[in-house]
């Protein structure tokens, strides 16, 4: 007698691997489609801009200014990744850095996903037609770029003031801001978007729109919200 018993077992029917890949590989694009679709169709999302520290900022005016921001145009801000110093726009005579030069290493990043995208630097910028730049931008491109140098107190020898500070450097985003939403510069010297030729321009005129200038933003559904 067999020690062995022995059962007859019908085998399995074999996968249709090729098959089971199609499938699933037609599942996740459906699915990759369909995000793409509801993100595209949800026009009530917010904007999103980003915030790129050039050489060393402090950490207390990188979230002062994102939280200011995401407050007054209604969007969301991301920090974005610190940039070096930006050696390569150096001018040696002049001591400045050229802040189209620095624009343009901005654009050349190649972020995805933003509205618009603001540099801050510590560092004293020009443009080859003026002596100095609070700032600049490139209204085409989105890209802008600000500078905490000469919004110190202590540039022009005098005591320092944390909370002027802060609000110098909100002036100087929601002004180069304002240029990547098609706005120009304003005549009225009570307005944001007046152009800065001296430190007291920039404390005279504000944070605020003028009437116009905010007419022009809310056409444009770029609103600036009053403090």
């Amino acid at each position: 007698m067999s020690l062995f018993h022995y059962q007859n077992i019908t085998p399995a029917p074999k996968c249709n691997y090729k098959l089971a890949i199609l499938v699933t590989l037609t599942l996740l694009l459906a699915n990759n489609v369909f995000i793409k679709t509801n993100y595209a169709a949800n026009t009530n999302m917010k904007k999103i801009f980003c915030i790129i520290p050039i050489g060393h900022i402090d950490d207390e005016i990188l979230q002062y200014t994102q939280m200011e921001l995401e407050e007054r145009f209604n969007v969301a801000i991301d920090i974005g990744r610190q940039l070096e110093v930006p050696a390569y726009a150096y001018h040696k005579h002049k001591k400045q850095y050229n802040s189209t030069k620095i624009l343009k290493k901005i654009h050349k990043l190649k972020l995805t996903g933003y509205d618009r995208i603001l540099g801050i630097a510590d560092v004293d910028l020009y443009v080859p037609e003026r002596t100095f730049v609070f700032g600049g931008a490139d209204a085409k491109k989105k890209v802008s770029v600000i500078s905490l140098t000469r919004l110190r107190q202590k540039f022009y020898d005098l005591p320092e003031d944390s909370a002027l500070f802060k609000y110098r450097t909100i002036i100087e985003a929601v002004h180069e801001l304002g240029h990547t939403s098609g706005l120009y510069h304003c005549k009225n010297n009570k307005c944001v978007m007046f152009l800065s030729n001296t430190i007291g321009d920039t404390d005279r005129k504000g944070a605020e729109l003028c009437s116009n200038c905010e007419r022009i933003m809310e056409e444009k559904n770029d609103i600036v919200k009053e403090e």
